[in-house]
């Protein structure tokens, strides 16, 4: 069963490179549809070149000439041309699966490892269950023997709680598979039709709550999710992001909190939105105090920009992100 994996790539060609290498270790049936926003770091050709010593046939192509069906290759590159975000980069990879034919789409970040054929187990145990509209693998933390999660639950006011985070790996090969109501982005496989009925991503967001989204809508829904957990994949977690924020990790704080209170203000409307934050507000105060980088006045200060934003916005830009992670909070 041939199935598509989508990577999105943005100036991070040598973690891209170690994660196609070690999927196509373990797997002969995967389609790679590997989008890049807009990079600067020349990865179109450190992937090209990386792709054809491999011998790996390659269609490349750009957001506007996507492919009409399935090919021979075994990969294809869309150019996007700009920073799309991860959602928007997802959708455009998932148009791609959904033009060359393919009945189940993972999503896989490019700062994962995957072992062995684990990507072929999730995608076989999805067409097995039709009841099941996601399934995932064991995440674990790279070069670790600790687990990052195994999926989770999530609660209806916006939160949530992983399975068996930090656990050893062992214990999670013991519980064979875990359904659960959360997952991240990082990776999973779903039905290509049923996620491209529902729009793929919400790209409401530019980066990050777009899993947080999903897991709601499903929930809403009464859809269901599993992990397999003898399909494991590795996860550079968030190298991407810290790699964007650099120095600037307030940055990608307040964007992580201004994208689940915007998020939420939508969800319940502006009354319940007020009544959620004084529950809420002092929830996130007590987090970031805990972790000994804020003063009683930044924090104050944090707080009360975060609101302001989030009590107007409905939707993160692009330029909004990009000025958020300049420092001009």
């Amino acid at each position: 069963m041939t199935f598509a994996v989508v990577i999105i790539n943005w100036n991070g060609a040598a973690d891209t490179l170690a994660c196609l290498a070690s999927l196509y270790a373990g797997s002969d049936q995967a389609l790679v549809i590997i989008v890049d926003n807009g990079s600067t770091d020349d990865s179109v050709q450190h992937i090209t070149n990386a792709l054809a010593q491999r011998d790996i046939e390659l269609l490349s192509t750009t957001a506007v000439a996507l492919p009409t069906r399935r090919t021979g290759a075994r990969a294809v590159l869309i150019e996007a041309g700009e920073n799309l975000g991860f959602a928007a980069g997802c959708n455009l990879g998932l148009r791609a699966a959904v033009a060359m034919g393919c009945g189940v789409t993972v999503f896989l970040n490019n700062d994962t490892v995957v072992e062995a054929d684990a990507l072929d187990r999730i995608a076989v145990r999805l067409v097995g269950d039709a009841a099941c509209y996601a399934c995932l693998p064991m995440l674990t933390v790279h070069g670790s023997d600790r687990i990052w999660n195994c999926g989770g639950v999530i609660h209806s006011v916006g939160v949530r709680r992983y399975h068996l985070a930090g656990r050893p790996r062992a214990e999670g090969a013991q519980r064979g598979e875990i359904a659960c109501s959360f997952f991240t982005g990082c990776c999973f496989a779903v039905r290509t039709a049923d996620f491209a009925a529902r729009g793929g991503f919400s790209e409401r967001f530019f980066f990050g709550e777009e899993d947080f989204e999903l897991a709601l809508w499903m929930r809403d829904r009464g859809l269901s999710a599993v992990c397999l957990t003898a399909a494991v994949v590795q996860h550079k977690v968030s190298s991407a992001f810290n790699a964007a924020a650099g120095p600037r990790q307030n940055a990608k704080v307040f964007l992580y909190y201004l994208n689940r209170f915007i998020h939420m203000r939508l969800r319940f409307g502006p009354l319940r939105w007020w009544c959620w934050l004084v529950v809420y507000l002092p929830y996130v105060a007590a987090l970031l105090w805990r972790s000994g980088n804020w003063s009683p006045g930044e924090l104050r200060a944090f707080l009360w920009r975060l609101v302001q934003r989030a009590r107007t916005m409905d939707r993160v830009t692009r330029d909004e992100f990009e000025a958020v992670m300049a420092g001009r909070l």
